[in-house]
């Protein structure tokens, strides 16, 4: 008899870290599906050159090309996750400050936005406006296409959850997050679940929704948050959700 085949998870990032930091337990925890990490490389949310199209269309143009790519049939795909840094997207402009003594064009602090220009701050407040509009609609999609579909984030990013780094060098992301696995003590379930803004004590879908509520008040996307841990939750129990 033919074993039956695995079926695929896409999970949509922006760059390997997350794949880097996830992907051992997920493949543990999840035998029976096929995880599947798709680096982005950059930001889908804000792209100047695509802006004009809806956001939907965007990542909906990006998975028929994994499929593609990949050679899956449709009816191989269960969801597409999507991890995405809030990078305070959700600030108000007051909150983006211009400091000409700065050496960096931008740095992320506590309970604000740093930039060296005026024309830096322009930057930033039209980048968050336009991301903070397609995190919106992609927070509230259930459905790319016509796959399941959830999204889920850090706040600041990856790191900032990790090593509260709100402004990590590049260069030793990787090493960092290799050094922290092999420190870390418990499940890296258990570990995010620790950043999510209240107790996870009820359904997934009352908490999901909760937790995007949150992340888009006041300075909440700068500060240490992520509701990723809830992802390890949708696919524990999928059947409920899609």
């Amino acid at each position: 008899m033919a074993r039956a085949q695995k079926k695929v998870v896409i999970l949509l990032v922006e760059g390997d870290t997350d794949e880097l930091l996830l992907i051992e337990r997920l493949r543990q925890l999840f035998k029976e599906k096929e995880i599947r990490f798709e680096p982005q490389n950059g930001d889908i949310f804000y792209q100047r050159e695509k802006k004009e199209l809806a956001i939907k269309e965007v990542i909906g143009d990006r998975v028929k090309e994994i499929l593609m790519k990949r050679k899956f049939k449709a009816s191989n795909i269960l969801a597409v996750l999507h991890i995405l840094d809030t990078d305070g997207c959700f600030i108000a402009p007051e909150h983006i400050i211009v400091d000409t003594e700065q050496g960096v064009l931008t740095q992320y602090n506590k309970d604000c936005i740093t930039v060296n220009s005026e024309e830096q701050k322009s930057r930033i407040e039209e980048r968050n406006e336009i991301r903070s509009r397609n995190v919106h609609i992609m927070s509230s999609a259930t459905h790319i296409a016509q796959y399941a579909y959830q999204a889920y984030y850090f706040s600041r990013h990856l790191e900032h959850v990790t090593f509260n780094e709100m402004n990590p060098c590049k260069e030793d992301k990787v090493e960092k997050i290799e050094d922290f696995l092999e420190q870390l003590e418990i499940p890296i379930e258990q570990f995010l679940a620790q950043y999510m803004p209240f107790e996870q004590n009820e359904d997934y879908s009352t908490l999901y929704a909760k937790s995007w509520e949150f992340i888009v008040e006041n300075i909440n996307s700068l500060e240490q948050y992520t509701n990723a841990s809830l992802m390890f939750q949708f696919l524990e129990n999928d059947s409920q959700h899609i």
